[in-house]
């Protein structure tokens, strides 16, 4: 749809430059002394505007074939520079359209996703550091393993980082045997509203797939459930909302986007940057009354468990993990716009 409003606006553009000579290419063409100063000068910025940008998919670079549009209306313009069948008034059209290129043009330059409303973005380039500047890093941590209380026993592995999906070596991490990332709690890790935006290459179905927790249904979880279904569970003063995200699915040894976002009224799953779920559901995320970490590829923080008591909150029911790759966690305190999660997907689908 954008690449044909771009040619929309070139289309105008050329009927406008030169509409006036191909009227009187079979005549005595008029000489014309036009003050062409403007145009001049705007001529000039769009070639300087021309040399400054980047074409690409990172915030800061403009869509590919951005500066073609620029090169195309750029000699346009320059053809009624260098002659003299134009008179005033198509030369002022000249310098208008132009300008509005170059606005359009400028309109179109990708942006940070909601920046303001960032808390944390594990990248995972070699560390799993906050890159978000929030200090929200996490610690490799190993977990436990085990079906029950009773077989129990330490998994003894750490997350190991691993390639991601352009094959760069050391820029994901991969989980398995309760391995996962430990990422001590903040309050504004437990917000009312929330978008989870990720990358999933896993490598086995499992009910218990868990991706990010904190405090499995006490707070909010994400995980991959049968038939690799994403699956959120969000505790609130409504309730405890548990959805699936049939019937979409992540497939094995794929990386995948995926995103999830909360906020009270409304439940969204997407896939690829498409939405392939919106829930109806009510109430505000509760606010944890026992802080308990935010883990990555785990449900709870290996010294938080309880192997005695049944009906203890953190009651060690068999081990749920992750086993794969993950990769580029965003975590928002709002729930995104379903252009925003589609951004993400299309500036991180791509080197």
């Amino acid at each position: 749809m954008k690449d044909k409003i771009i040619t929309y606006v070139i289309f105008i553009a050329s009927i406008s430059f030169l509409f006036f000579y191909g009227c009187k290419k079979h005549s005595t063409i008029p000489q014309y002394k036009a003050d062409k100063t403007a145009l001049d000068s705007v001529i000039n910025y769009a070639i300087s505007f021309l040399d400054s940008i980047n074409e690409g998919n990172k915030p800061g670079d403009y869509p590919i074939g951005s500066k073609d549009t620029l090169k195309y209306v750029i000699n346009l313009a320059l053809q009624v520079k260098n002659q003299n069948i134009f008179n005033q008034e198509q030369v002022n059209n000249t310098v208008s359209n132009i300008k509005r290129v170059i606005e359009f043009v400028k309109s179109r330059v990708i942006q940070e996703v909601s920046a303001a409303n960032l808390v944390a973005q594990w990248k995972f380039d070699g560390n799993a550091d906050d890159a978000s500047g929030n200090g929200h890093n996490g610690t490799l941590q190993s977990g436990w393993i085990g079906s029950s209380s009773s077989n129990v026993k330490p998994g003894n592995t750490f997350p190991q980082l691993t390639n991601d999906r352009f094959g760069r070596k050391n820029m994901a991490y991969y989980f398995s045997k309760g391995a996962y990332i430990d990422v001590p709690y903040d309050r504004s890790l437990n917000p009312q509203s929330f978008t989870i935006s990720l990358w999933i290459n896993a490598d086995t179905i499992s009910p218990g797939n868990y991706i990010i927790s904190l405090n499995r249904w006490n707070g909010y979880k994400l995980q991959l459930q049968s038939n690799n279904f994403l699956f959120l569970t969000v505790n609130t003063d409504q309730g405890i909302h548990d959805v699936d995200d049939n019937p979409g699915s992540i497939p094995l040894h794929v990386w995948t986007h995926a995103a999830v976002s909360y906020t009270n009224g409304t439940m969204k799953f997407y896939i690829n940057g498409q939405l392939v779920k919106t829930v109806h559901v009510n109430g505000n995320p509760v606010t944890l009354s026992d802080p308990v970490d935010l883990v990555i590829g785990n449900e709870l923080p290996k010294d938080k468990y309880n192997f005695n008591d049944p009906n203890n909150a953190y009651y060690f029911w068999g081990a749920n993990y992750f086993t794969g790759a993950l990769d580029d966690i965003r975590f928002y305190n709002t729930a995104l716009s379903d252009a925003d999660v589609y951004s993400i997907y299309t500036i991180e689908k791509n080197l």
